[in-house]
C-alpha cells in the first residue's frame, strides 16, 4: 500500500512540475498572437481571389448533388444568372448565411437560379467524403434549403474550388457557365444576394443589346 502511495506520489509531482514549467514559459513569451489581416492585407488578398475568378468557364461538368441526383451544366442554360455559392462544413459564417440564401431561393429574382457547392465533400486525395456529405445534408435541412448542392467533379475542382481560398465566396455565371462579375467574400445578406444578382442581369442584358 505505501508503495502504491509513493507511485501515485511521484506522478502528481511529475504533473504539478509540468504545469509549473508550462506556467512560466506562458508569462516569459506571453500568449501566441493572433493573426489579423490589415485592412490593406485584407484587400490584397480580395484582389487575388478577384483575378483567380476573373475567366473561369465551368462548363462541362457532370456531377451529383448531396442528395445523389446527376446534375451537369446543362442546368445554366435556361436562366441568365445562376449564383453559386461556395462553402464547406467547418465555415460559421458558410453556414449562418444559409437560411438567408434559401429564402432568397424561394424568391429569385427573375431569370435566376440558386445553386451551391460544398467544397470538403471532396477529400485531399479527390475522393469523396461520406462523412462530410452527411453532415452537409444534415447542415442544409436544417437551414431550409430547396436548392442543389453539388459534390464538385474534376471540372468544378480545376476551374473553381481549387482556386478558392476564402469562404464562403459566391460566384454568378450565365447560362454558359462562364462568370459575370466579381465574385462575392464572406457572408452577406439576403438583400445583398439578390442585388448582386440584379446587377448580373443587369451585366448580360447589356451585352446582349451591344451585340
Amino acid at each position: 500500500m505505501k508503495k502504491a502511495f509513493k507511485v501515485i506520489g511521484i506522478i502528481v509531482a511529475v504533473i504539478i512540475s509540468i504545469v509549473i514549467i508550462l506556467a512560466v514559459l506562458l508569462l516569459i513569451k506571453g500568449p501566441s498572437d493572433v493573426i489579423v489581416l490589415t485592412e490593406e492585407e485584407l484587400n490584397a488578398q480580395n484582389s487575388e481571389q478577384i483575378e483567380l475568378f476573373s475567366n473561369i468557364d465551368i462548363s462541362g461538368f457532370n456531377t451529383a448533388t448531396l442528395t445523389g441526383e446527376t446534375v451537369s451544366s446543362d442546368i445554366f442554360k435556361d436562366y441568365e444568372i445562376t449564383m453559386i455559392n461556395l462553402w464547406t462544413t467547418d465555415c460559421s459564417p458558410c453556414i449562418a448565411e444559409m437560411p438567408d440564401i434559401a429564402k432568397l431561393y424561394n424568391a429569385k429574382p427573375k431569370g435566376s437560379n440558386i445553386i451551391s457547392i460544398c467544397v470538403d465533400t471532396v477529400n485531399l486525395k479527390k475522393d469523396i467524403d461520406k462523412k462530410a456529405v452527411k453532415f452537409a445534408t444534415r447542415i442544409m435541412s436544417d437551414a431550409g434549403v430547396n436548392f442543389m448542392t453539388l459534390i464538385p467533379d474534376q471540372v468544378l475542382q480545376e476551374e473553381l474550388t481549387d482556386r478558392t481560398n476564402i469562404f464562403p465566396t459566391t460566384i454568378f455565371v450565365d447560362s454558359k457557365g462562364k462568370v459575370v462579375g466579381e465574385p462575392h467574400f464572406g457572408g452577406t445578406s439576403e438583400d445583398d444576394y439578390r442585388e448582386a444578382i440584379l446587377d448580373r442581369i443587369a451585366l448580360v442584358s447589356n451585352k446582349t443589346e451591344q451585340k
